[in-house]
């Protein structure tokens, strides 16, 4: 009998450990925020992978209304990235992708989506409290991460002046930006 009630308190504890490592696979990670609203997660149907062709897209930007697609920015490596007003971590990527487009100059194009719930006069303000000086797209409805399959921000794409992905990011850590610099690099055939 001892052995039975063994067997079931074990058989228990293993079901119990499976079910909280489940969860937590489940939970968004600390430095991202999700696209939309609450915990509930934007079912991306789609699955990018390096070497795919770049969905086109055409969002207003922030600061001249008016409507740009991503074939604007062709013709150099473009720096494809996603954010929201109140996450830090794309704060902390925005402002190192400044520097490396400081660095750059205009051998790249660095193109952020705001897909913040607060609309524009949220993204305006961070805009410029940042001194954020590349283009800001707004995409309230949150089609543009749909297409890429992105269910996070921060999230980013580095395309290639042909318009195919060539680096898929999700996430950002200040380590980050050398990852970033080196795939640019890469792209530049430096």
């Amino acid at each position: 009998m001892q052995r039975i009630i063994r067997a079931l308190a074990v058989a228990g504890l293993v079901v119990g450990v499976s079910a909280f490592a489940c969860a937590a696979d489940t939970k968004v990670p600390t430095s991202m925020v999700t696209i939309g609203e609450g915990e509930e997660i934007l079912d991306a149907e789609v699955e990018l992978k390096v070497g795919d062709m770049a969905p086109d897209f055409s969002l207003p930007n922030l600061s001249t209304d008016k409507m740009e697609n991503l074939k604007d920015y062709l013709g150099k490596p473009v720096v494809l990235f996603f954010i929201q007003s109140a996450c830090y971590s794309c704060l902390q990527e925005a402002k190192a992708l400044q520097e490396i487009k400081a660095a750059y100059a205009d051998k790249i194009n660095v193109v952020a989506v705001g897909v913040d719930l607060l609309g524009k006069p949220m993204l305006v303000s961070w805009a410029a409290h940042n001194n954020i000086n590349y283009p800001v797209l707004l995409d309230p409805i949150f089609s543009v991460p749909e297409k890429y399959g992105f269910s996070y921000t921060p999230s980013s794409v580095i395309i290639d002046k042909d318009g195919k992905i060539c680096f898929i990011h999700s996430g950002y850590r200040p380590s980050d930006a050398k990852l970033f610099e080196e795939k640019i690099r890469e792209q530049l055939g430096d």
